[in-house]
């Protein structure tokens, strides 16, 4: 299953090279002809040759253990009649081919025979054999020793005349191997009363039941790792697939179609899990009863209820989060969200449904501009991409179908704060502003918005000054909120009073053992190095001295590394190359000696900045995955890992944590900025912006796709719309 999951990997990375390949031909070929007639071509070729390299790869992995299998049998099938010879015959556990797992001890056929002493008696390891004329009752599994193997084997006149040949060499060769014979069927025995109780009942390990509450990126990347045949699995999902998210602006406008971003949650785990899959939504989470409770999303079941509980053993929560409206009244009924693959849709039907009504006649033009009036609140990546996108839809195909609507269309987009890409790099939010002016977009910075009715949206500057804007549609994109089912639970183990579930860092939900929380619904409460700094010391301090020296503290630095990552990000930020900078740079500034040697007020001095590079993680697919990767390989390792652990040391306690802790890595992010064009701030600060972004932004997408159905669909749909234009049709 690795080398399966290595080969995947690899040829997903084979596929990234060839687009962004593919990418760089399309960007530096001048004739727009030969870019159309090329592209496809390329595309289309490519493709079919990875998948017949694949394909060829998988076959000869394939075929290498059924090769190998072959020759060791082979090898092996000669030295059965080896190991059984005429002296290991005797009395021989029987095993009853009408109940092929009851055992039953042979009797002896003559009671009054006096049998001879048999000197490995006394080993309760040495299992005898029964006669050769036993063999072939019905009820035995054995050999005809006197018939000759179809497979070239050695019958039992050529295995005595070998035996004389070779002598006293062969007889220990058949005394060895008749000891391994013995002391396997004597494990074989010993497993098969171990197996069963004494009324012949199996008394099956039961497999432990994880119950996956979201079928997002955090679930979804859980399924998808999760490979371990011990768990049986239980999804409850009031959606039965996974949406790639990050291509939901470009659903709204057609440039891909809604289906070519989902994929059924079912096709998503490992075959040697045991998984199902409920289409229900989680109501209730009873953490005492360890059972969650929830309403069905198709209608009654066989006893007319809609309402039922299912037990669990371990809880992973990755519902996600819901679209914040701040109680401002209006929004929850006027506005459209952008969460889900249903949103998306609606929002495609009602952009042409504005622009249809406009074409309507008995309209004056105040209305017609009111009905083409496109607001977007929020200046996110998910509003500014959508604003974007809009705008690439009207120009580029709309005012051809229209043409009386092309000066009649505007998109104005309203954020709170000084600036939209708040979390981009200030070069990115200067270029994103600079092309939403010169593309006639109306970008409204420190608008709040107080109130929303059917015709008009109200917001307010932080001057105070108060505007009222006629709209057609309101896509609202401001943040994240808390589901109604984690707020309850937030409240029965006493974490009310949070916006969002408080795990560890090992993604356990704090209070509950059994419970895990993933994906936007929870944040990591990273452990402070100060509220430890004691316990850190007294660790340190092996001696019990009240000093530290270096080599004390720096066996124990690693571990502190692990379990506190703000220290590592600390020495980053401050360019420094270990712990020991950090401790001279605090004695030089205390005034003291650079001692080799240091109290525990010197420590605290050195580490009392640390703790400033805690920051909560971004809620975004990205976090989600990789936390739901890294959930799921604990998983896999649990039994190993609860013998043997393989994670930092307990600071306020004795051991080692069973796991590392939880570590998010970033990747970069994108912010398509339409015509495209693409900013692309990746790690090392590195910041790209332009075309060539837009493509390397196409080839991150396509590889990102969680399987090869909807990797060739978006690409097709990409394709699609670059020879045909986008679909303006409502279905």
């Amino acid at each position: 299953m690795e080398e399966e999951t290595l080969q995947v990997s690899s040829f997903n990375s084979l596929f990234s090279c060839f687009i962004t390949l593919y990418s760089l031909i399309l960007i530096y070929f001048p004739n727009d002809l030969l870019r159309i007639f090329l592209s496809p071509v390329l595309l289309i070729s490519g493709a079919l040759l990875l998948s017949l390299l694949r394909l060829g790869s998988t076959r000869e992995s394939n075929t290498r253990p059924e090769k190998s299998y072959e020759i060791l049998k082979e090898a092996e099938e000669p030295n059965v009649f080896l190991v059984l010879d005429s002296d290991l015959m005797g009395d021989f556990v029987e095993w009853n081919l009408r109940a092929p797992l009851e055992v039953i001890h042979e009797e002896a056929y003559d009671e009054e025979e006096e049998e001879e002493e048999d000197p490995n008696e006394k080993d309760p390891t040495r299992i005898q054999f029964p006669e050769i004329g036993d063999w072939n009752s019905p009820e035995n599994i054995g050999f005809r020793w006197e018939e000759e193997d179809d497979d070239g084997g050695i019958g039992g006149e050529d295995r005595k005349r070998r035996s004389d040949e070779d002598g006293k060499a062969t007889t220990a060769v058949k005394e060895e191997a008749g000891d391994n014979a013995r002391s396997r069927l004597s494990s074989i025995y010993s497993e098969a009363n171990a197996s069963y109780s004494n009324n012949g009942v199996e008394t099956e390990t039961r497999k432990k039941k994880v119950v996956l509450l979201g079928t997002g990126w955090a679930g979804a990347s859980f399924l998808k790792t999760l490979n371990n045949s011990s768990y049986e699995v239980q999804v409850i999902s009031p959606r039965n697939y996974f949406a790639f998210t990050p291509l939901l602006p470009s659903v709204t406008c057609g440039t891909v179609e809604a289906r070519s971003v989902v994929e059924p949650i079912r096709n998503i785990g490992r075959k040697n899990v045991e998984m199902s899959f409920l289409e229900a939504e989680c109501v209730k989470i009873d953490p005492r009863s360890k059972k969650v409770y929830c309403r069905s999303k198709q209608g009654v079941n066989s006893n007319g209820k809609r309402e039922f509980d299912v037990d669990y053993d371990y809880l992973v929560i990755a519902t996600g989060a819901q679209s914040n409206t701040f109680n401002i009244p209006g929004v929850e009924e006027n506005c459209h969200f952008l969460k889900e693959v249903e949103d998306a849709q609606r929002i495609r039907s009602t952009v042409i449904d504005s622009f249809e009504k406009a074409s309507l006649p008995g309209l004056n033009e105040e209305e017609r501009k009111r009905m083409l009036h496109f607001v977007v609140v929020g200046g996110g990546p998910t509003g500014v991409e959508f604003a974007s996108e809009l705008h690439d839809f009207v120009n580029e195909d709309l005012v051809k179908l229209y043409p009386k609507a092309k000066n009649l269309v505007q998109i104005t987009l309203l954020e709170a704060a000084d600036h939209i890409l708040t979390m981009f790099d200030k070069r990115i939010t200067e270029f994103a502003e600079e092309k939403f002016t010169r593309d006639g977009i109306d970008v409204k910075l420190g608008s709040m918005v107080v109130k929303v009715n059917d015709k008009e949206i109200s917001a307010k500057t932080k001057g105070g000054e108060f505007s009222t804007i006629p709209y057609g549609m309101i896509v609202w994109s401001t943040g994240i909120g808390t589901r109604p089912v984690i707020k309850d639970f937030m409240k029965q183990i006493g974490q009310g009073n949070r916006r969002a579930l408080a795990t560890d860092e090992w993604l356990r939900v704090e209070g509950c053992d059994n419970i895990y929380a993933l994906g936007d619904c929870a944040t990591i409460n990273q452990r402070k190095v100060m509220e430890d700094i004691a316990a850190i010391f007294k660790k340190a301090d092996k001696e019990n001295s009240g000093t530290l020296t270096m080599n004390e503290f720096q066996e124990v630095m690693s571990d502190i590394c692990d379990r506190y990552p703000q220290v590592e990000l600390y020495l980053k930020s401050k360019g420094m190359h270990g712990i020991t900078d950090l401790l001279k740079e605090a004695q030089a500034e205390n005034g003291s000696n650079k001692s080799v040697e240091l109290n525990i007020e010197e420590l605290k001095s050195a580490l009392c900045q640390v703790d400033s590079q805690v920051k909560l993680l971004p809620a975004t697919g990205q976090v989600a995955a990789q936390q739901g990767t890294y959930l799921a390989k604990c998983f896999d390792r649990m039994e190993v890992c609860e013998k043997n652990p393989e994670g930092p040391i307990r600071i306020r306690g004795e051991g080692r944590h069973r796991f590392r802790p939880f570590r998010y890595r970033h990747l970069g992010q994108f912010a398509p900025l339409g015509g495209e064009q693409t900013a692309a701030q990746l790690p090392g600060d590195w910041v790209s912006i332009g075309h060539s972004s837009q493509w390397l932004w196409y080839s991150v997408y396509a590889s990102k796709q969680v399987s090869w159905r909807t990797r060739v669909l978006v690409v097709s749909d990409w394709m699609r719309r670059f020879i045909f234009g986008r679909d303006s049709s409502r279905i």
